[in-house]
């Protein structure tokens, strides 16, 4: 196993047990399996944020049951952009919020990267 290789999967396995972590959620509607379909296999279109996702977001925001909101789940993240808005979020993310660890484990991503994952996965954009 490469050096790589083993951090790859340190930073997986430390994403995914945080990921279920007991914590309070924001009560919303649960997820059509239509829903849940597609949070499993999207992807941004753009090829930068692509790689950012699979490696920083993709883990908990697309598996339902992870406490984290859903990526395309609009209910999921409607209460989160009414109570902080776009810039409150890239705050949280940068600081980490309960499970989900500061910076999302993404060291190397800019906030226009945060905020551009953050509204893909919220449905805003793609």
């Amino acid at each position: 196993m490469t050096k790589r290789t083993l951090v790859l999967w340190l930073a997986g396995f430390f994403l995914l047990t945080g990921c279920t972590e007991n914590q309070k959620s924001v009560e919303v509607p649960k997820p059509s399996p239509n829903q849940i379909e597609f949070a499993e296999a999207a992807l941004p279109s753009d090829e930068a944020l692509k790689d950012i996702y699979a490696r920083s977001c993709q883990s908990c925001h697309s598996v339902y049951g992870m406490n984290a909101p859903l990526t395309g789940h609009k209910a999921g993240w409607a209460p989160r952009f009414e109570k902080k808005g776009i810039d409150g979020l890239v705050a949280s993310t940068k600081s980490g919020i309960r499970a989900m660890p500061a910076m999302g484990l993404c060291r190397d991503c800019s906030d226009a990267d945060f905020e551009a994952l953050i509204n893909f996965m919220a449905g805003e954009s793609n």
